[in-house]
C-alpha cells in the first residue's frame, strides 16, 4: 500500500524543468471593470523563466492572448534570469449580456528568435488556458 501511494505521488509531481532557460506560462488572471459597456476585462499572465540558466540578452519572443483560436493581442517578454517572473496585463472588451457565460481564456509564449535549445528548452509549458 505505501509503495501505491508513493508511485501515485511521484505521477502527481511535475516533471523537473530542463537545465537550460525555461519561460512557462505560470498564471493568468482576470478582472471585470463593471462600469463600461461593453464590460472591459483586465487579463493578466505571468511568465516565468522555471529553467535553470538565464535566457541569452537578445532573445526576441512574447506572448499572445488567444480567444477563440485567434491571437487578439500581444506583448513583448524580455530575456528573463533563471526565476524571474514578468507581468503582463492585456484589456479586452466582451458583451454585457455575455456575463454569465464562462470565459476562457488562454496565453502562449512565442519564442521568435534565439536558440530553442537554450532559450525555451521546454515548449510544453508554453501555453496556460483557463476558464473564468
Amino acid at each position: 500500500m505505501l509503495a501505491l501511494l508513493v508511485a501515485a505521488s511521484l505521477a502527481a509531481t511535475p516533471a523537473p524543468s530542463c537545465a537550460a532557460a525555461d519561460p512557462a506560462v505560470t498564471g493568468i488572471t482576470v478582472t471585470r471593470m463593471k462600469k463600461r459597456t461593453p464590460d472591459h476585462y483586465v487579463v493578466t499572465a505571468t511568465v516565468t523563466n522555471v529553467g535553470g540558466l538565464p535566457q541569452i540578452v537578445g532573445v526576441t519572443q512574447h506572448a499572445e492572448l488567444v480567444q477563440d483560436g485567434k491571437v487578439v493581442a500581444e506583448q513583448d517578454v524580455p530575456a528573463l534570469g533563471a526565476g524571474v517572473a514578468y507581468v503582463l496585463a492585456f484589456g479586452i472588451d466582451r458583451a454585457v449580456d455575455l456575463r454569465k457565460n464562462p470565459l476562457p481564456v488562454t496565453v502562449r509564449f512565442v519564442l521568435v528568435k534565439g536558440d530553442r535549445a537554450r532559450n525555451d528548452c521546454n515548449p510544453r509549458n508554453d501555453v496556460l488556458s483557463k476558464t473564468f
